[in-house]
């Protein structure tokens, strides 16, 4: 009896934490027909691998019905209606950025899992591609694109939650670590502001040749940030604050921030420019990814540059003993510049203090590139 009462508590612990979840439509941003047919059941097997049962309900009709244009974030009423419809505990979005067959075959994403609360309790981003699966000697390299899909998803899943954890539980570790290593951040907290004043990142301006370039840029930054002990305004409630302002996120001058301040209740902006984008994966004949970006935070109450960061860096740049470690895509090195950019906040701020200038908001578009914050007007 004894075994029995213990056996069922164990069950009643797993179910009452919520194991199921509600996979969305994957929101494909290079449009590739394949990638969603293909990735769904391979993300789709990795979370039924960590304990979780996958919502049945079809859910289209409703997304259909509430207008929902974006697969990357959903607002509180939508989130609660598929939970209500579903009987579900929490909804899993996923972004591809590339998934592309060539001669080095290429897939990129990312994912969150978000509670009933709305609260983000999980997420990664992950870029493989075909020579990343290589062996010693060159054994073991997968060409097919379907083959680098499935090395791709284990990585961007490995530190997903187990479904008998509860939410509460694992909300309370960090979001996965950099480079999709899923070890935890520690939490970093800057003199510049206060680190638990919600951010708004917004749409980068875009002189590069790649157009998905800035919301890739955009998302990888946000969820860094978010790993770095950061709190960041979802995409959704941002632009639902943009529709009730009645002004556009891309481009917005001192009084659109102003009015978007009030609306979410913080002052802090993110914003910034790609320069230069080179992806291997979109057939450009590049050997390997470059970026060039600039990002700024502003507090759009004070008029002033909190924080800034310009880095340009290609994959080769991280090439080390035995002519390894090379970056091969993108996404990866999208990554890697986002982590480092986010660690020089408190160095700059430290310049910033001293220097302490006022700046003109109005204008996105800046032609200074200089790495540091508070060195004039930009």
């Amino acid at each position: 009896m004894r075994r029995l009462l213990l056996a069922l508590c164990v069950l009643c612990a797993s179910s009452a934490f919520g194991a199921s979840l509600v996979l969305m439509p994957l929101d494909v941003v290079n449009g590739e027909s394949a990638a969603a047919s293909d990735l769904r059941p391979l993300i789709a097997g990795a979370v039924e691998s960590k304990g979780w049962q996958i919502a049945a309900t079809d859910i289209s009709a409703l997304l259909e019905e509430r207008r929902v244009r974006y697969l990357d974030s959903i607002d509180g009423g939508v989130r609660d209606a598929i939970l209500e419809q579903t009987g579900a505990n929490a909804v899993l979005m996923v972004t591809v950025y590339t998934y592309s067959q060539g001669r080095s075959s290429t897939v990129a994403l990312s994912a969150h899992l978000i509670d009933g609360d709305g609260d983000v309790i999980w997420a990664n981003v992950t870029g493989l591609s075909s020579s990343d699966t290589e062996r010693a000697l060159g054994l073991g390299r997968k060409d097919s694109v379907s083959a680098v899909a499935g090395e791709a998803v284990s990585s961007l899943m490995r530190e997903f939650p187990s479904g008998g954890v509860s939410a509460r539980e694992w909300g309370a570790r960090a979001i996965a670590g950099a480079h999709g290593r899923g070890r935890r951040c520690p939490t970093f907290v800057s003199p510049a502001f206060d680190a638990s004043q919600p951010i708004c990142v917004l749409p980068f301006d875009n002189t590069s040749t790649s157009p998905n370039a800035p919301r890739l840029l955009a998302d990888v930054l946000a969820l860094r940030l978010a790993a770095a002990g950061f709190n960041v305004v979802d995409p959704a409630a941002l632009r639902a604050a943009a529709l009730d302002a009645g002004v556009s996120l891309r481009g917005a001058g001192a009084e659109e921030l102003a009015a978007l301040a009030k609306i979410l209740r913080t002052p802090l902006f993110l914003r910034g420019t790609v320069y230069t984008y080179v992806d291997p994966a979109s057939r450009s004949g590049a050997p390997s990814p470059v970026i060039d970006v600039e990002a700024t935070l502003v507090d759009a109450s004070a008029g002033k540059v909190l924080w800034a960061a310009q880095n340009n860096r290609k994959g080769t740049d991280y090439i080390g003993f035995l002519m390894l470690g090379a970056v091969s895509n993108s996404v990866s090195l999208t990554d890697r510049v986002a982590t480092e950019m986010i660690a020089t906040v408190r160095t700059n701020h430290e310049s910033s203090k001293s220097a302490g200038h006022r700046v003109a908001l109005a204008s996105p578009g800046r032609k200074s590139r200089q790495h540091g914050s508070g060195e004039g007007e930009r």
